[in-house]
């Protein structure tokens, strides 16, 4: 096996350093995850990273930046068959309770308007339905003082509604003639709180062959675990060019049940170490997706 990743390690390192050449950063040290998204941008090499397991996968990786790294063949392995997976997994917020479905609305965030039934509209009651009311100036006589035709209502003693110009209805003042209005029971937002507590994490996983950073962080989870959750991104960024991260989401879960994690847990800050050995990790298309525990 180890014959195997010394040689792809070899092949990736040509392709990367005519990468490099091409791009005129020869004097730069590309990092493991440059070393991926170049070595999957071009196809022969990307087919040589699909057929491999995961571990040659990760390990072919390593071998190649130890090697562009001055590293010797010897050296380079030695070093790639050293590496340990890290997991952590980090609360955002503290438990709430999550929003359902709201069954009053159907989820659309308004009802039925109940003062017009549904319709968007009232019968006017200005002319009580009929569309037209009684002319003011000839008290619906339909002439003047002179006995001339009311040059208001063209001697018909009546006028249009001015509420509902003649329509016989107007548009509802609840909902504004739209026939709905908004749910009181979600205030409009077609959910409503339930009873399940939920939470925010963050979680994912790295891999490293950085035995410092290894054993910093093994000193530190003894007795500074939160501190070390709190830190870990600026770990992250500290040893960005000797670490692989192959996971890191965002989620929102059920702690109690989907992870069966009780109250006294709900914070759920954990980092753990682990050799490389301990994990199963999914390849798909030379694309490292996943990387979980036995």
């Amino acid at each position: 096996m180890n014959e195997n990743i010394l040689k792809i390690g070899k092949v990736l390192e040509s392709w990367i350093t005519l990468d490099l050449s091409h791009k005129g950063l020869l004097d730069k040290k590309p990092s493991i995850s440059y070393i991926e998204s170049s070595s999957l941008s071009y196809p022969p090499t990307k087919n040589i990273l699909s057929s491999l397991d995961g571990e040659e996968l990760i390990k072919g990786l390593f071998v190649t930046y130890n090697l562009l790294n001055g590293d010797d063949d010897k050296t380079a392995l030695q070093k790639a068959n050293t590496i340990y997976g890290i997991d952590y997994v980090k609360s955002e917020s503290d438990e709430y309770f999550a929003d359902v479905y709201c069954e009053e609305c159907d989820g659309g965030g308004e009802v039925s308007c109940s003062e017009c039934d549904g319709l968007g509209y009232l019968d006017c009651d200005s002319c009580e339905g009929r569309g037209n009311e009684e002319c003011g100036e000839c008290n619906g006589e339909g002439v003047d003082e002179d006995g001339d035709s009311c040059m208001y209502c063209d001697g018909d003693g009546s006028i249009t509604c001015d509420d509902c110009g003649g329509d016989l209805t107007i548009d509802c003042t609840d909902c504004e003639g739209s026939g709905n209005r908004e749910c009181g029971e979600c205030e409009g937002s077609g959910e409503v709180v339930g009873d399940t507590y939920k939470i925010d994490i963050e979680y994912g996983n790295i891999i490293t062959q950085n035995l410092e950073m290894v054993e910093e962080l093994n000193r530190r989870t003894n007795n500074q675990r939160e501190e070390v959750i709190d830190e870990f991104n600026e770990w992250v960024a500290r040893y960005k060019n000797e670490i692989l991260i192959i996971d890191k989401i965002d989620d929102t879960i059920d702690y109690e049940y989907e992870w069966e994690v009780g109250d006294e847990e709900a914070k759920l800050e954990n980092v753990r170490i682990n050799k490389l050995d301990d994990y199963k990790v999914s390849n798909r298309s030379g694309q490292i997706t996943s990387l979980n525990t036995r």
